[in-house]
């Protein structure tokens, strides 16, 4: 050991009496301890030294040397708190940074979302302009019912309910089943649909029964199944196309044979025999006008003659004219021309010579069972 005493910070010699050097002693009043110490010096470096000091000295110096280490210990412990502090200021920015941020995420999100489902009603709404119908409109209406096109597609409703009224006042006072075919066409989804194809149906079958024909019959059969027509009279068109789908035309032998027969009736008609023309007549007949027996028919014959004073009439069949048709039952449909010649009782009355198109029916017996005028009804 030294016999000379050391200053246990600086390592100067000092005094007996003293315990630190007047250096470091002035030093400590005025500064914290940690400004020449670093933390393992307060653990390691002081404790040695004094400890080294208690075995050479036996003088009590523990008392005086706790009052600096008391003031290391509270230096020491204040940037600690204040490390504590930043920390928790830093953890406050970066959770504020976080929230702020998952904020402006939602919020992008948010405005995105909005940006989608415009466009969507925006694609939407050009649709139903496209179709520009009432029912599309609607459509609309229900699946956006505070959209952006609301009062539009109210007005637009509106404005198609008006114009369609109108458009439909007018077309079912017509007869044109066309005009209703045109009408359908552009307006499908018409709530007068259902009097539509009742109307229709009417105006097919009319013109039907006008025809009178296998393809007739087939186009408004097939008009039913395409739901154009209500089809009130399919079983009676059903009927009358099945008939009229065997009928056969007539040829060869078979038109020669019947234009014999024919030949001969006209003869008949012309000589004006009323016991012979009751042979060619069918019990019921329909004659020019009206049906009516074959008694009434020779009666409405001599009336003529009577009423118009008449000598004679003239029937020549014009052979070329002649074309027949046979259904499956026998009955034979013929049309034909003949020249009619007038012969009058009346001096002064000159004679009469035209041309008729006759329409005859021939039952399976050869008797006439109508006989008509082409084109008079």
């Amino acid at each position: 050991m030294s016999d000379s005493k050391q200053c246990p910070f600086c390592g100067k010699p000092i005094t007996e009496n003293e315990n630190i050097c007047e250096e470091c002693k002035d030093h400590m009043d005025h500064q914290y301890a940690t400004d020449f110490l670093d933390e393992d010096d307060i653990d390691n470096s002081p404790k040695d030294e004094l400890q080294v000091e208690n075995d050479e000295s036996t003088e009590p110096v523990s008392q005086v040397e706790d009052e600096p280490l008391e003031e290391v210990v509270s230096a020491s412990a204040e940037p600690v708190k204040a490390r504590s502090k930043i920390s928790k200021g830093i953890l406050f920015i970066i959770l504020g940074s976080a929230i702020l941020v998952v904020i402006g995420i939602i919020g992008a999100l948010n405005i995105a979302h909005t940006r989608e489902s415009d466009e969507r009603q925006e694609m939407f709404w050009m649709q139903c302009v496209e179709e520009n119908t009432p029912l599309s409109y609607s459509k609309y209406l229900v699946r956006y019912p505070e959209g952006n096109f609301v009062e539009e597609a109210e007005k637009r409703i509106r404005t198609a309910r008006e114009a369609e009224v109108q458009t439909w006042e007018k077309l079912r006072k017509s007869s044109d089943i066309n005009a209703f075919y045109a009408y359908l066409s552009e307006n499908p989804k018409t709530p007068h649909i259902d009097q539509i194809r009742i109307i229709m149906d009417s105006l097919s079958w009319s013109t039907t029964l006008k025809d009178n024909t296998a393809d007739a019959y087939k186009a408004y059969l097939e008009n039913i199944d395409l739901g154009n027509i209500t089809g009130a009279h399919k079983d009676e068109a059903k009927e009358k196309y099945d008939y009229l789908s065997q009928i056969v035309v007539l040829s060869g032998t078979s038109l020669e044979s019947l234009k014999i027969d024919l030949v001969d009736f006209f003869k008949k008609l012309s000589e004006n025999k009323p016991k012979n023309l009751l042979k060619e007549f069918a019990p019921k007949t329909f004659y020019l006008t009206g049906e009516m027996s074959s008694t009434e028919v020779v009666s409405s014959i001599a009336k003529e003659y009577s009423d118009k004073k008449i000598k004679k009439i003239t029937y020549n069949l014009l052979p070329e004219s002649l074309s027949a048709k046979q259904d499956n039952k026998g009955i034979v449909f013929v049309e034909l021309t003949v020249e009619k010649e007038i012969v009058y009782d009346i001096k002064k009355k000159k004679n009469d010579k035209l041309k008729q198109n006759l329409l005859l029916e021939i039952n399976s017996d050869k008797l006439i069972r109508s006989m008509k005028v082409k084109g008079n009804r």
